[in-house]
């Protein structure tokens, strides 16, 4: 138990006029405090509410008078509390210095209690799921930058509550793999959901004082204008951490109940190192490698929205040298920055097209080019006559998976001969989330799954089901992987396709390009007890 008070014999000794000579006492009671009044004449504060009596945990402050304390998670305590990202600022044992230290006006690197309290599931969150690496992000070593990468102030005494909320929310959902935030409005608050491992997770209520005020921060960072609530927006901003910049990409839709706005985190350190690293197994490997060595030629990587093809492109880029080549990029929007290459964001609204910015890029000599996606007859076309001219393209397109790249390019209106003589591999793959290895049970499959898998009923074989802890969110899921299928351009597969076939032909056709379908490879992670059963059925059934 500590005593707090101006008298000399408090272990904590405060010299504030405000404080009573025994003010309150504050104890560890399990991972929290409890803090009670002791009946003092200015009042114990939590936020703007005067307590008798209240339980705290790290991180969070109550204020006696003008002196402001901050409960900081101390190296003796519960590995989860270590995880939640705030400043080391441990309470030392009886008779040692006091810890308190005076509230400042403007920026401060804690928020008060109601926000504090509206943003606790967040918080919690973080405390189980931040990974190693990240656990010494705190609101001290981060800062938010607007869309030029520069400091901005966004209330007119420095930074405001709603700018430490926003940032406090954005190192979170980093910590805990995070890939979009919803900001939502309703009748009554927002509500502050996040994309986790693909699926969305509810992570707190916020009301609406403060909700208004994080969409402005947002937009003043985005230096989009304020006064402007009933059309779509669109911009980006940046937080910069000890180790790297994380890019963030906002888009602010009129809704029934004001504004919702949608962040995307464009975090690099999560781009794998190489290709393994993505899921990808060895004899697919060969395949993919085999047709970056070449000199031209044309990559398409299919899948949904969503599927992780821009993250298979910037891994096969970072395989490539970019010092002895020369490698250029057209994207919309650019989504990371790539040393050594040149990159383009297309402009539509300024006439700045793939297809335009392809077409002057080509009397610029690349080596390799990256098309960000392939919408229209236009681009196909400069695509593939850059591949067939002696320049290696890496693109993505929209198909259900590698047979369905050949119908897609067809269906744009490109002439078989074209499909034909330039494309060298089409891949199609999805994201399949992994079983927490903390919480997954093993279980002996049924006749019925061991048909589904395809395996001899008389192999012993043990897999794994999803349980769901605290560590995963009772998900049961931690992080994903991909599934893959690549499809080589042999000579046989480009005769057939020059007749316009059908479906069935090209699968006859292809032959032994048909490795492993995206089923297979769904399979196989279930085999490997890296997933469940259930969820290959889910992100792979029928293709």
């Amino acid at each position: 138990m500590y005593r707090i008070g101006r008298q000399d014999d408090n272990d904590i000794v405060i010299d504030d006029k405000k404080a009573s000579r025994r003010h309150c006492v504050l104890e560890k009671s399990g991972e929290q405090f409890v803090l009670r009044d002791l009946d003092s004449r200015n009042g114990t504060w939590v936020g703007e509410e005067r307590v008798r009596e209240a339980r705290l945990s790290a991180g969070e402050a109550f204020r006696i008078g003008r002196t402001v304390f901050e409960l900081i998670a101390s190296g003796a305590m519960p590995r989860s509390d270590h995880a939640m990202n705030i400043e080391i600022i441990d309470i030392p044992p009886p008779k040692q210095p006091k810890i308190a230290r005076e509230a400042k006006s403007g920026f401060s690197t804690r928020l008060s209690g109601p926000v504090q309290q509206q943003l606790r599931p967040l918080r919690e969150a973080a405390s189980l799921l931040a990974r190693t690496t990240d656990r010494a992000l705190t609101l001290r070593n981060a800062r938010l930058l607007d869309r030029h990468s520069k400091p901005r102030a966004i209330g007119e005494s420095g930074t405001t509550e709603a700018e430490t909320a926003l940032l406090e929310i954005v190192l979170t959902a980093i910590q805990i793999r995070v890939s979009d935030i919803f900001i939502e409005p309703g009748e009554s608050g927002f509500a502050l959901r996040a994309r986790i491992d693909g699926l969305l997770q509810p992570m707190a209520q916020i009301k609406k004082p403060l909700g208004l005020a994080l969409l402005n921060a947002i937009k003043i960072l985005c230096e989009i204008d304020l006064s402007k609530r009933s059309m779509i927006q669109e911009g980006t901003f940046v937080v910069a951490l000890p180790d790297r910049r994380v890019d963030l990409r906002v888009s602010i839709l009129p809704v029934s109940d004001g504004q919702k706005a949608a962040i995307r985190i464009l975090d690099k350190a999560r781009i794998p190192d190489n290709l393994a690293s993505l899921g990808m197994d060895e004899d697919l490997l060969s395949e993919v490698r085999r047709a970056l060595a070449q000199d031209a030629g044309m990559i398409v990587v299919s899948g949904p929205t969503g599927s992780g093809k821009t993250t298979t492109l910037y891994t096969i880029l970072q395989g490539i040298d970019a010092h002895q080549r020369n490698v250029v990029t057209i994207e919309d929007p650019i989504e990371y920055r790539i040393d050594q290459a040149t990159q383009i964001a297309i402009d539509p609204g300024h006439q700045v097209t793939f297809a335009s910015v392809l077409a002057s890029v080509l009397r610029q000599n690349p080596d390799v080019i990256l098309v960000g996606e392939i919408r229209d007859k236009e681009t196909a076309s400069l695509a593939m006559h850059a591949s067939s001219t002696g320049h290696l393209v890496l693109t993505t397109a929209h198909a259900r998976d590698a047979l369905g790249t050949i119908f897609r390019l067809l269906d744009l209106g490109i002439e078989p001969v074209q499909i034909a003589g330039s494309v060298s591999l089409a891949v199609a793959q999805r994201l399949i989330r992994l079983l927490c290895p903390h919480c997954k049970r093993p279980f002996r499959p049924d006749a019925r799954m061991i048909r589904d898998l395809r395996l001899d009923e008389r192999q012993s074989v043990e897999l794994f089901v999803p349980v769901g802890c605290a560590r995963c969110m009772q998900t049961g899921y931690a992080g994903r992987t991909a599934i893959f299928e690549v499809m080589r351009f042999t000579p046989a597969l480009r005769d057939v396709i020059l007749t316009r076939p059908t479906v069935a032909q090209v699968r006859k056709a292809a032959g032994d390009w048909l490795f492993r379908t995206l089923s297979d490879s769904g399979r196989r992670k279930v085999l490997q007890g890296l997933t469940s059963f259930e969820e290959s059925e889910r992100v792979a059934s029928g293709d």
